[in-house]
């Protein structure tokens, strides 16, 4: 009886005009989240970073906390009366307490609901990976989710395990994801002397630079030609001349607000009293979402 119920609710629904019904998803999903996809964290934030890149002014951002995400993998065998067999389509999702969101409840209606929701869900996230991290090897296991990936952000560190001479962009991986981006942010940090001796910085940095030069050339190569690429370098002219190389007359740089913890500038500056309180460890992808001041705007 629940199932014809839930059925016959869900026939009603996909009556309605598509457009009608993307605005009634829309009041029910997480807006413009931004997604770590190292660490599985999920920041929301009422502005799109996407849409303020226009604007060359700093405006404040809410803090909403983090909220963590979860995969769904149904198989393509199970079948179930009160939800769709969606295959080996992966869905990432927020998870909220049935009594905060409908989110969860949207997913289990039916495929087509489902399909509609979680197309909203990419259109609007904007995924946070690092390339130094375990970003890529997280982005093997969601085959389906990656096709969908229409925003994102690559941080590009030097630290160990982005020097390992094992470590390439995968084809398999990223041709679905650069080719389908509408816009891809970058945060490319050139080894400082803040970080390595005097007398080793210049070797330093022309590692740094032989090592970004091949996955640069291989970005731009396989980035949608559409796409609007802004990029973060911090000035350093080795860099920047790397990127508008690999990726020429398309690149806008600026500087992004959530990098000013990787870059040590503003509040984050060995000059500014903040920095106490900030750890002088390594940053991850999850240190830069954490930041209580975060904003989207990558803009000053």
């Amino acid at each position: 009886m629940a199932s014809s119920v839930s059925s016959s609710h869900s026939s009603a629904f996909l009556a309605m005009p598509l457009e009608i019904r993307r605005q009634i998803y829309r009041y029910c999903i997480l807006q413009k989240p931004l997604i770590d996809v190292s660490s599985g964290v999920c920041r929301k934030n009422r502005f799109d970073w996407s849409e303020e890149l226009n604007e060359h002014h700093h405006q404040d951002s809410e803090e909403f906390g983090d909220i963590p995400f979860i995969e769904i993998e149904q198989d393509e065998e199970s079948e179930s009366e009160t939800s769709a067999d969606c295959g080996n389509n992966r869905i990432m999702y927020e998870l909220y307490p049935s009594s905060r969101s409908a989110f969860p409840s949207l997913l289990l209606c039916c495929r087509q609901i489902t399909e509609e929701v979680t197309d909203i869900l990419y259109d609007d996230a904007t995924m946070l990976v690092g390339l130094h991290s375990i970003g890529q090897t997280k982005l093997a296991k969601l085959p389906k989710a990656r096709e969908k990936i229409r925003k994102m952000i690559l941080i590009l560190r030097p630290t160990p395990a982005f020097y390992n001479p094992n470590f390439q962009m995968d084809p398999i991986i990223w041709n679905s994801i650069l080719g389908n981006l509408s816009i891809l942010g970058i945060i490319a940090e050139q080894p400082s002397k803040t970080e390595s001796p005097e007398e080793e910085l210049e070797n330093d940095i022309e590692k740094w630079i032989t090592r970004i030069t091949p996955i640069c050339d291989y970005i731009g190569q396989s980035l949608s030609r559409e796409a609007e690429v802004v990029v973060d370098a911090n000035d350093e002219e080795k860099t920047v001349k790397v990127l508008e190389k690999a990726i020429p007359g398309r690149c806008r740089f600026q500087n992004f607000s959530m990098a000013d913890v990787i870059f040590r500038r503003g509040r984050y500056s060995l000059e500014s009293l903040d920095w106490d309180d900030v750890d002088d460890g390594p940053t991850s992808c999850r240190d830069i979402i954490n930041d209580c001041d975060f904003d989207l705007y990558y803009s000053d």
